[in-house]
């Protein structure tokens, strides 16, 4: 091996231990401003089967969707590739396949309600349509995602935008499982 090669390996090590060593001590100053997980659930006890088993399974992918999101700020902390512009941690894919297999198994169970269900998400204000059109925000990154192999990058942009569109989603859930949450008989309920 020529010593040409040879310092531009060194050259390369350092600035890929210089850029590690960055995004670690980087982590340990941002991690207590990463999201945090929801409160257990109280189950409220006017709903029916149907849409109790709902805010449930809304709540564990509530759950799935804020580590997923907790997973990805992670890897744009400490991903040594993201100040040359792409991700190549396999953390990334991992929280968007767990993400979208979460939120199939809420959408699932959404779709699979009986019509006096449906009538009473509508009256509350909860759309299906706006939950789906959530989920279909996330679509084309699990697409990419799940075509890439294990150490294709990904660009930050694209990671930033699979985040804001998995943001959207527990945005949905959290709105649904307030509105269902109230009681319809409670006097201050909106």
């Amino acid at each position: 091996m020529s010593w040409i090669v040879f310092t531009f390996l060194v050259i390369y090590g350092s600035i890929r231990l210089t850029l590690a060593l960055r995004g670690q001590l980087r982590y340990l100053m941002l991690r207590g401003q990463l999201p945090a997980r929801p409160e257990p659930l109280a189950l409220p006890l006017h709903l029916s089967h149907g849409l109790q088993s709902l805010v449930e399974r809304c709540h564990s992918a509530r759950n799935c969707l804020t580590d997923a999101i907790r997973s990805i700020a992670t890897v744009l902390i400490i991903d040594p590739d993201v100040p040359l512009g792409c991700v190549r941690d396999y953390r990334y894919r991992v929280a968007v396949l767990t993400a979208w297999s979460a939120t199939l198994d809420c959408l699932r169970t959404l779709e699979a309600l009986d019509d006096g269900d449906r009538l009473r998400l509508e009256s509350v204000g909860c759309e299906v349509s706006r939950f789906r059109a959530a989920v279909l925000r996330l679509n084309p990154q699990v697409s990419v995602a799940k075509r890439a192999r294990p150490l294709d990058a990904f660009d930050v942009q694209s990671v930033r935008t699979t985040r804001s569109a998995v943001e959207a989603i527990i945005h949905e859930l959290e709105r649904l499982e307030g509105r269902l949450g109230v009681s319809p008989d409670d006097p201050y309920r909106s």
